[in-house]
C-alpha cells in the first residue's frame, strides 16, 4: 500500500509540472506572433522545448493499476471460495504484489471466522499465501467424495424447463469439481463432458441430430456441439415441420410467422384432427354418464328388492310379546315366565269359577242334571 501510495504521489507531481510547462507555452505563444519574423527564427528553440518536455515526461513515467475491488471472504455467507480466490488471485496479479504482500493481502480480506481461523495458525502458514488459500479450502471447500462428485456428475440430466446453456454451464461446473477432488488427471474430460451433453438432452430429435454430429467430428468439443444445439433449437428444420425443443420453456407469448401454403394445409388437417378428436371424447363421456346412471338404477332396484323378502324373514316381535304374555308359571302363577326360571313362592292354581261337563251322547242334557233326577 505505500508503494502504491508514493507511486500517486509521483504522478501527481508529475502532472503539476506538465501543468505549469503547458502555462508557460500559453504565454509565450502571443509574444512570438507579435515579433513577426524573429519568431520564425526563434521557431527551432521554441519547438524543441516540447519535444525535451516530452522526452522527459516519458522517462518519469509511472504505470498505475487500474483498481480492482476484491470482495471479502467469511467463511459462510457470501461467495464461495472457489470463486473467491480466483478474485484474490486475479487482484494480486494486476496490482504485482510480493509474495509477503500477497499474504497481507490475502489476510485483510478475510473477516469472521475466516479471519479468526487464519489469526491462529502458526506465523509460518499464515506469512504464505498459499498455504492461507490451502487452509481455507480444506474448512470451507467441498466437502463431498470424488465418488460423489462423478456419482451427481454421470447422474445429471437436463430438467424440465431448464435452457440448454443452463444445463451445459451446471456440466462444467459439476466437471470442475471432479476434476479437483481427483487424486489423477483426466485427459479426456472434454469428451466426457461433451457425451454427458449429448445423452442427457430431454428433447429426443435434438439428442439424434447431436449424436450423429458426434459421429461425423469425433474431435468436435462440448462448446461447438452446444453452439449447434442453439442454432438448431433456434432455427429448426426447414419448412417448420419440426415441434419446439423441450428445453426451452414455455413463456406465454404470441408469435407471428409468414408461413407458405403447405404448413397452412397442415394446420387445418390438425385442426379438423383436434375436432374428431374433441367429439370422440364427448361422444364417450356421455356413454360413461348413461353406463352410470343405469348401474345406479339397477342399484335402487335391486335394493327395494331386497327389502320385502328380509321383512319376511325377520322374526316378529310382536309374536313373541303376545306369546310371552300367554305363558304363565305353574309355581307362581305369574305370567312371563316357566316355573324352571322362577324363585317365587309356590301358589296352588285358582279353582275354576264354572266346570265344564260334557255332554252326555245319547240325551243330550248333563251328567249332573241326569244325577238330579234320578
Amino acid at each position: 500500500m505505500e508503494g502504491e501510495l508514493q507511486e500517486l504521489r509521483e504522478l501527481v507531481a508529475q502532472l503539476k509540472a506538465d501543468n505549469e510547462k503547458l502555462r508557460q507555452e500559453r504565454v509565450c505563444a502571443p509574444m512570438l506572433s507579435n515579433n513577426g519574423v524573429s519568431s520564425v527564427a526563434e521557431a527551432p528553440a521554441t519547438v524543441s522545448q516540447p519535444v525535451s518536455a516530452g522526452a522527459t515526461s516519458a522517462e518519469r513515467f509511472v504505470f498505475v493499476p487500474r483498481d480492482r475491488r476484491c470482495p471479502k471472504f467469511n467463511g459462510r455467507a457470501g461467495i464461495s471460495i472457489d470463486e473467491w480466490v480466483e478474485e484474490v488471485q486475479a487482484c494480486m496479479q494486476v496490482r504485482h504484489l510480493s509474495i509477503a504482500d500477497r499474504a497481507f493481502f490475502v489476510f485483510d480480506h478475510l473477516e469472521g471466522e475466516a479471519r479468526e481461523e487464519i489469526r491462529h495458525r502458526p506465523s509460518v502458514e499464515r506469512g504464505d499465501c498459499d498455504k492461507i488459500i490451502s487452509a481455507l479450502r480444506e474448512l470451507y471447500g467441498c466437502s463431498q467424495s470424488y465418488v460423489a462428485l462423478q456419482e451427481a456428475f454421470f447422474s445429471r440430466k437436463q430438467r424440465e424447463g431448464e435452457t440448454l446453456l443452463e444445463f451445459s454451464l451446471a456440466l462444467m461446473g459439476l466437471w470442475k469439481s471432479v476434476e479437483e477432488k481427483s487424486p489423477y488427471a483426466m485427459p479426456n474430460s472434454e469428451t466426457l463432458v461433451r457425451d454427458q451433453f449429448v445423452e442427457h438432452v430431454i428433447d429426443s430429435a435434438l439428442r439424434r441430430e447431436l449424436k450423429q454430429l458426434v459421429r461425423r467430428l469425433p474431435s468436435s468439443s462440448l462448446l461447438e456441439v452446444r453452439s449447434e444445439a442453439l442454432r438448431w433449437e433456434r432455427e429448426g428444420l426447414p419448412g417448420g415441420d419440426r415441434r419446439r425443443s423441450q428445453s426451452v420453456p414455455l413463456v406465454p407469448v404470441m408469435q407471428y410467422g409468414v408461413q407458405g401454403g403447405s404448413s397452412l394445409d397442415a394446420r387445418g388437417a390438425s385442426m379438423v384432427e383436434l375436432s374428431e378428436l374433441r367429439d370422440l371424447l364427448k361422444s364417450q363421456q356421455a356413454q360413461l354418464n348413461q353406463l352410470s346412471k343405469s348401474v345406479t338404477r339397477l342399484q335402487m332396484v335391486a335394493e327395494c328388492s331386497q327389502a320385502p323378502r328380509a321383512r319376511s324373514q325377520s322374526p316378529h316381535p310382536r309374536n313373541h310379546s303376545s306369546r310371552g304374555n300367554t305363558i304363565i308359571c305353574r309355581r307362581c302363577q305369574r305370567p312371563g315366565h316357566f316355573a324352571r326360571e322362577c324363585d317365587g313362592e309356590r301358589v296352588p292354581p285358582h279353582p275354576p269359577s264354572s266346570r265344564m261337563v260334557p255332554p252326555v251322547a245319547g240325551g243330550g242334557q248333563p251328567f249332573a242334571q241326569q244325577l238330579s233326577e234320578n
